[in-house]
């Protein structure tokens, strides 16, 4: 695992580094950013200010959500100095103190909780944004004579995913839906209707283990379980039900394999980093390509259950709050790493701009601006990280 500690302290000065000296040019050319500019240089200088931005709305963005989500599990559990929920653009430091705070909060209901206390949860499953990095590395090129390949050939093994009308090597998943349910019999991340066998938040027609202060089970359901299921549930599933490795089944609804499919996969999609292309690019281009697909990820809505005896705002706050902070830290994860990598290069573009007179004076102020406006954002990204963890710590 990344030591996200240490990416916060070298992104600073990494990009500081290449902010000492604006680049010559300070004012665009009268045709616009980038007009005269040499073609292999502005491709690369492209690359990189999109993954730029993209890395400054991702950071600001992780960052409002997680500081919310901290700030209403404090004021839900009484805490005295419980942050403003009505802050919408908190500072790195206001995101650390609320999070620390909510952390101390749960320790604290924790505590009073007279009987067990159990947090369940499907973790978030994070996509990048493979079409955007590879659309990006094909403009790398500006002779077009590399080929970058499909998200298919350079997605990880086992991390790919998508439509399979063949043999599916791999784990197979049904993808439901409000309207139409799947056939399941694993993990359902969505609403079950039918045997679960874990932890049943809902309506159990049966014998519940747990009822919660509504008189709805939140405990083992021996019966039919229509509800949430932290567990396998048998029967239908209103979003992703996930089976074992090599299952055979029928899905009532579209199915998606992930791993090897025997055909062609259609809508393939990866949920990891894509492979270096085989052609040889430009590696600074690369990296500002590789951050969009990163930055630009998507990750789909943890389900979280949680039993607390004899703390009914716990379970509650949890609930509403925990998947926000289960989902920044997923997709911290693959920002974190794009984050170091475009902060690493960022001197070697500055360097190359600054040493061409028509792309300085192209690129100036607008792009010394962005690298300050990202080196900010790069340690957004590492705080992120840590006070996510610190109350998923506590949580769990």
């Amino acid at each position: 695992m990344m030591n996200f500690r240490g990416l916060r302290l070298l992104a600073g000065p990494l990009l500081a580094a290449a902010l000492v000296a604006p680049l010559s040019g300070c004012e665009e050319d009268g045709d616009g950013l980038g007009a005269g500019c040499e073609a292999e240089l502005k491709v690369k200088a492209d690359a990189f200010q999109a993954s730029v931005e993209a890395l400054v709305d991702v950071a600001g963005s992780m960052k409002a959500e997680l500081y919310l989500a901290c700030a209403n599990i404090a004021t839900d559990l009484g805490a005295s100095d419980a942050p403003d929920t009505g802050v919408t653009d908190p500072s790195d430091d206001e995101v650390t103190s609320a999070c620390s705070v909510a952390a101390s909060a749960i320790g604290e209901a924790k505590a009073s909780v007279s009987g067990s206390l159990t947090v369940q949860y499907i973790a978030p499953k994070c996509e990048v944004n493979a079409s955007a990095q590879l659309n990006c590395e094909a403009k790398c090129d500006v002779e077009g004579t590399c080929d970058p390949g499909s998200v298919e050939a350079r997605c990880t093994p086992g991390e790919l995913s998508g439509k399979c009308e063949g043999e599916c090597t791999g784990t197979l998943t049904c993808e439901g839906s409000a309207e139409v349910a799947a056939a399941c019999q694993g993990t359902c991340a969505a609403e079950c209707t039918g045997t679960c066998s874990g932890t049943c938040k809902g309506a159990c027609d049966g014998t519940c283990s747990v009822e919660d202060s509504e008189g709805n089970c939140a405990g083992e359901c021996e019966g039919t379980c229509e509800g949430e299921c932290a567990g396998t549930c048998e029967g239908t599933c209103s979003g992703s039900c996930e089976f074992e490795a090599n299952a055979e089944v029928e899905c009532d609804a579209e199915a998606s394999c992930k791993g090897e499919c025997s055909v062609e996969m259609e809508a393939p999609k990866c949920e990891a980093e894509l492979d270096p292309p085989e052609c040889n690019l430009d590696a600074d281009c690369e990296a500002g390509c590789e951050g969009q697909a990163q930055f630009k990820a998507t990750c789909t809505e943890p389900k979280v259950i949680v039993v607390a005896e004899g703390n009914a705002e716990l379970t509650a706050t949890l609930e509403d709050n925990f998947p926000t902070i289960l989902a920044v830290g997923a997709k911290a994860e693959l920002v974190a790493n794009a984050a170091a990598d475009v902060a690493g290069r960022a001197g070697d573009v500055v360097g190359e701009l600054k040493g061409s007179v028509k792309c300085a004076a192209s690129y100036g102020a607008s792009f010394f601006a962005q690298l300050q406006a990202s080196a900010e954002a790069s340690v957004s990204v590492s705080v992120s990280v840590e006070a996510s963890a610190e109350v998923s710590s506590e949580a769990s």
